[in-house]
């Protein structure tokens, strides 16, 4: 503890006295170097120690009567910090000389998506902290890389150009100055195209994702970096998150794209091989039971209608605004068909005209028309009307798909 005991016989003109700090300001962590100016500093004045905010400097060297160099101790908290000086003299107190200056902080990050492969994105940092009390020179790092072009606008502004990325990936933007460090997770999306299409998930270990243009018919490949994940069926909400459903352990959860991980799972109590998401509700039918039914992201499903699904396999479900279609095998046969979504009901079977290796995992409708990923790593368009089956792409056998605005 500190006792500090004041000279109070010293006549004024002899007492220690702060006139003015320069610089006025010292980042909270502490460690650079301020200028106190005022007078009997020195002169038989003995060791001149100094608090600031209550913490005592590590040094304090009085280079004559007038000056005083000092090393700023931590901080507590940004704003005014009461500055104190005192020795054999007498001691000085200032409540207003000098503050601690607030890490900078990032607010928002525009634009909010960027080409993964297209390095020459100019992205605009809000927030504070970027130029005033001796910020200096910045460093922003996207991920840990190096962003170039970077530079500084004025305290609550800052630009750099994004560097190439990871489709998909959402990359921790860090600003670095002499004030501290500033972090925002998940700062932007990289995006796998300027446009919008489809994004079918693998099941290999190592592939996470394909996305498809219907309009050039390019394909996206996202490499796989999180854990393996066999997902049977996908859809995305109002929020433009996407949660889909186990191959095999029996959980519903929400995907991460940028980390590629199963977030938030519920374990329900069926197996879904389609599902699609129609005004906030999704809607599928239990591999198990053939039951078709409507159930919320919590995995509570309710049972619509008493109609069974026809049996087996190469299921598949999208709706196209109107109407909701299914497929599904029967022997060696393939259908697409109609259920309605309020009674279970179902429509008039129309077969398949496709190869004898169709087999529907998924499908979406997309731009009016209907793709469907088939396990024999085909991308292929169906006619819903007259079942006629036309192949658009080769993939990576891909077990779901969804949207990708």
């Amino acid at each position: 503890m500190l006792i500090l005991v004041a000279a109070c016989s010293a006549p004024a003109d002899t007492a220690v006295r702060i006139d003015a700090v320069t610089p006025a300001y010292g980042p909270l962590a502490g460690g650079t170097r301020i200028v106190i100016a005022g007078d009997r500093f020195a002169d038989d004045a003995g060791p001149t120690r100094v608090l600031v905010g209550g913490r005592e400097s590590p040094l304090a060297n009085a280079i004559d009567d007038a000056t005083l160099e000092v090393v700023i101790p931590p901080g507590d908290q940004p704003g005014d910090a009461e500055l104190v000086v005192f020795n054999r003299n007498g001691t000085a107190i200032s409540t207003t000389a000098f503050h601690y200056a607030a890490q900078p902080a990032i607010t928002a990050i525009a634009p909010a998506t960027v080409i993964y492969n297209v390095p020459t994105t100019t992205m605009t940092v809000t927030g504070s902290g970027f130029l005033d009390d001796g910020a200096g020179e910045p460093i922003v790092l996207v991920d840990g890389v190096p962003a170039l072009d970077v530079e500084v606008t004025s305290d609550t502004e800052l630009t750099f150009t994004a560097p190439s990325g990871r489709a998909l990936g959402r990359p921790r933007v860090e600003v670095a100055n002499a004030r501290g460090v500033a972090a925002k997770d998940r700062g932007f999306r990289y995006r796998p195209s300027a446009r919008s299409g489809l994004l079918l998930f693998a099941l290999t270990s190592q592939t996470f994702a394909t996305f498809f243009d219907p309009v050039d018919k390019s394909l996206v490949s996202i490499p796989r970096v999180g854990p393996f994940i066999g997902l049977s069926s996908v859809v995305v909400d109002d929020e433009g998150e996407y949660w889909g459903t186990e191959r095999s352990g029996g959980r519903l959860g929400r995907i991460d794209l940028g980390t590629q991980r199963f977030e938030q799972p519920v374990q329900i109590g069926f197996r879904l091989p389609a599902m699609t998401r129609i005004d906030g509700m999704q809607y599928g039918f239990d591999r198990w039971t053939l039951r078709f039914g409507k159930f919320g992201l919590d995995g509570a499903f309710q049972h619509v209608g008493e109609t069974l699904m026809p049996c087996c396999g190469s299921y598949g479900m999208a709706y196209n605004g109107t109407a909701l279609y299914f497929t599904s095998r029967t022997g060696q046969d393939k259908f697409i068909n109609t259920i309605d979504r309020d009674t279970g009901e179902l429509g008039t079977p129309v077969k398949l005209l496709g190869t004898p290796s169709l087999h529907i995992e998924e499908m979406r409708f997309f731009g009016g028309k209907l793709f469907a990923a088939s396990r024999d790593g085909n991308l292929v368009e169906i006619d819903p009307a007259t079942g006629a089956v036309t192949h658009v792409a080769s993939i990576f056998r891909s077990n779901a798909m969804e949207v990708f605005e």
